[in-house]
């Protein structure tokens, strides 16, 4: 009988709780409801203009522009209100005269704001950055640029105070940002050709010659970002056309290549390299010429071109690649002079077709000058051609001294007596076609074979020529004779 009377009593305290707790709930829905929030209105400045002032901050990537919203009292109630830009609305403000000619729009994707901004309670004003891409404004350096912003929608039964709803930014981008702080990308050796070679300007390797090329940014580095570069056929043909190059001829496309097309500059860095690689053989198929590649910035990622020094023609001077050992073998030209033998696998640079033809694939020393097919014997230094076959020949750059006449002693070793072969000079024939000796110890046991020759001063190309082949030759020696 206690435990029900104990139960009995607890439902009764929890009703009555229950009751005062509704009580209370409809005293304070009524001091709500009788409570009035008061709405206010919202407002920008027509204008802010941005330059001379220290209305704005200035990093390496942005302007940074402080926008106020206000409110026509104490905000009653936490709201918030929309932002969008009107890009329209400069042209048209353009168009009436109320902003001067020739202020142009920031572009779309040039700038950023928050779409929404939140009012707490109690606070008479709210302020929002506007982020200008600091690229834009120096690409656009002499002028004015602007943007205007609409509030709208805002929460909360606020309204907006009428004419009050848009304001225009205008960036006068020379005051804003130094002339002497505008960032450019160049090529760090534009200006007149850049020719190669000029002093060690270039790597060569055993197809290409790799010339890397400084880019410059001018200006505080910041953020990385990058730059296009293209080939330019017009920029050469313009130089060849006004004379400013002689001698000179474009090089075609499929003869040289771009490590990086797209240059990247590093966080920080106010300088990145371009590699231009050149294939010798291509460039060597200009005789007597020099060949030159026109290359152009474009498009970078950030800031903007030096106009004068975005474009550079790299000028190639064949003659300095041909020869094997980077200068052409000496034929001295004193009377009685004897010159250094001419090792035959010291032939010139330029590969199949332009420094030599062979016939088959690579026999002998497989890891001297493996890209090319010459047979090259196994002697030390490597001086010696083998496995020689019909038609087969070889080139190499060679300086005479003086206009005379030499004796040319090709050193071959042949097992019979059928060989044959022909020298020529800037493809003119100057032996017609002589006998290889036949050599007691055959291929390697190279003789002398001697004959008299007329060599004119200056520099030319040596072709030795197998009409009949299956010797080896060890090189050639010239000898002044008067």
């Amino acid at each position: 009988m206690k435990r029900i009377f104990t139960t009995a009593h607890l439902c009764l305290l929890a009703i009555s709780a229950m009751l005062m707790m509704s009580c209370e709930k409809e005293k304070l829905s009524g001091v709500l409801a009788n409570e009035e929030v008061k709405s206010v209105n919202l407002s920008v400045d027509n204008r802010v203009d941005v330059g001379s002032g220290e209305n704005f901050t200035l990093n390496s990537d942005e302007l940074i522009i402080p926008i106020t919203v206000n409110l026509s009292g104490a905000s009653g109630t936490a709201f918030n209100v929309q932002l969008t830009p009107n890009l329209d609305t400069i042209a048209t403000l353009v168009g009436s005269g109320t902003l001067p000619a020739g202020t142009i729009s920031l572009a779309e994707q040039t700038f950023n704001f928050p779409p929404v901004i939140d009012f707490a309670y109690g606070v008479k004003s709210t302020t929002f950055n506007l982020a200008v891409s600091r690229s834009f404004v120096e690409r656009n350096h002499n002028k004015l640029v602007a943007l205007a912003i609409k509030i709208s929608s805002p929460s909360k039964g606020n309204a907006i105070e009428a004419n009050k709803s848009a304001v225009i930014v205008v960036i006068n981008a020379a005051e804003a940002i130094a002339a002497e702080d505008v960032h450019y990308i160049s090529f760090a050796a534009a200006g007149p050709p850049y020719f190669v070679p000029t002093g060690t300007n270039y790597a060569i390797g055993t197809q290409d010659v790799t010339i890397p090329l400084n880019l410059a940014l001018a200006g505080l580095a910041g953020a990385d970002f990058t730059v296009d570069v293209t080939p330019s056929d017009a920029l050469v043909t313009t130089l060849i056309n006004n004379g400013t190059l002689k001698n000179t001829v474009v090089l075609s496309s499929n003869s040289y290549s771009l490590t990086n097309p797209k240059v990247k500059f590093l966080s920080n860095e106010n300088s990145a390299k371009l590699e231009l690689n050149a294939r010798i053989s291509e460039f060597l198929k200009n005789t007597n010429k020099k060949v030159a590649i026109g290359l152009l910035l474009r498009n970078p990622s950030k800031f903007q071109l030096d106009e004068t020094k975005k474009s550079i023609v790299v000028v190639i001077d064949p003659d300095h690649f041909r020869p094997y050992n980077g200068t052409p073998f000496l034929i001295k030209g004193g009377i009685g002079a004897v010159s250094d033998m001419i090792p035959a696998a010291q032939y010139d640079f330029g590969g199949e077709g332009v420094a030599f033809h062979d016939t088959g694939g690579k026999d002998g020393v497989g890891d001297y000058r493996p890209n090319d097919n010459v047979d090259v014997g196994d002697y030390t230094p490597r001086s010696v051609v083998g496995w020689t076959s019909d038609g087969e020949w070889l080139t190499y750059t060679v300086n005479v001294e003086e206009t005379g006449e030499y004796e040319l002693n090709s050193l071959i070793g042949a097992p019979g007596d059928n060989g044959r072969y022909t020298v020529y000079f800037d493809g003119v024939d100057i032996t017609g076609t002589l006998a290889a000796g036949k050599t007691p110890g055959q291929y390697g046991d190279q003789q002398p074979n001697r004959t008299t020759v007329q060599l004119t001063k200056g520099r030319h190309i040596m072709k030795f020529f197998m009409n009949v082949g299956a010797y080896d030759v060890r090189g050639w020696i010239f000898t002044r004779k008067k």
